[in-house]
């Protein structure tokens, strides 16, 4: 009788673990799944010379992507429709960007369904001045953008320019009530643990001597 509560209590710690991990996994597993940025040239905060493209690397494959590449001023720069190619988002630019500081939006869907949309990446091109695309001509504007930079088309990824914050702020939240849930998972655990070993002691309270 001396070894049965010893037993029971490996067999309860085995326990408590393998519920605790299948928890946690069943929380997080759907959040790592959802498509994400993964890289991208030029890189984000990079400086990059006769930068004429803009590549899009993500976690997964990708169904639907429109790519917005602009400078502070507003100013758009995006020439055609976003290429897609497994993983993979290219974005064909007017010409090499002149000089100065350009930030890239994008609203992307993965093969999960889920969407993203993003205006964090930021870099800087080294380029001349007198460089095609400087002075922004109306003729050079694409998918009928007027001079100012204003594109009719492109009203969903400016949206998300604006939105990104909220959706940042709601996966915060969502990552926070995860962990807590995991918390309580795992209290739960240890206490139907302890409750078992009570019962087995008050069951057998000659074998604690």
């Amino acid at each position: 009788m001396k070894t049965s509560i010893p037993r029971r209590l490996g067999l309860v710690a085995a326990l408590v673990t393998v519920l605790t991990t299948a928890f946690g996994a069943l929380l997080t597993t759907p959040a790592l799944a959802h498509t994400r940025l993964v890289g991208s040239t030029p890189g984000k905060n990079a400086t990059a010379a006769s930068v004429s493209e803009v590549k899009l690397v993500f976690s997964d494959r990708i169904g639907f992507a429109k790519v917005l590449v602009k400078d502070k001023a507003g100013k758009e720069f995006q020439s055609g429709d976003a290429q897609r190619s497994g993983t993979e988002v290219t974005q064909k630019l007017t010409g090499p960007l002149p000089s100065g500081d350009y930030t890239v939006a994008y609203a992307v869907v993965g093969a999960d369904g889920h969407r993203i949309e993003n205006s964090d990446l930021t870099f800087t091109a080294e380029g001349a001045q007198g460089a095609p695309g400087a002075q922004g001509s109306p003729s050079a504007a694409p998918n009928g953008a007027s001079p100012n930079g204003a594109s009719p088309g492109t009203p969903a990824v400016g949206a998300s320019a604006q939105s990104s914050p909220k959706a940042e702020a709601k996966e915060s939240s969502n990552g926070a009530v995860r962990w807590i849930m995991i918390g309580v998972g795992a209290l739960l655990g240890i206490g139907i643990g302890v409750l078992i070993v009570s019962r087995a002691k008050r069951k057998n309270p000659s074998s604690g001597e």
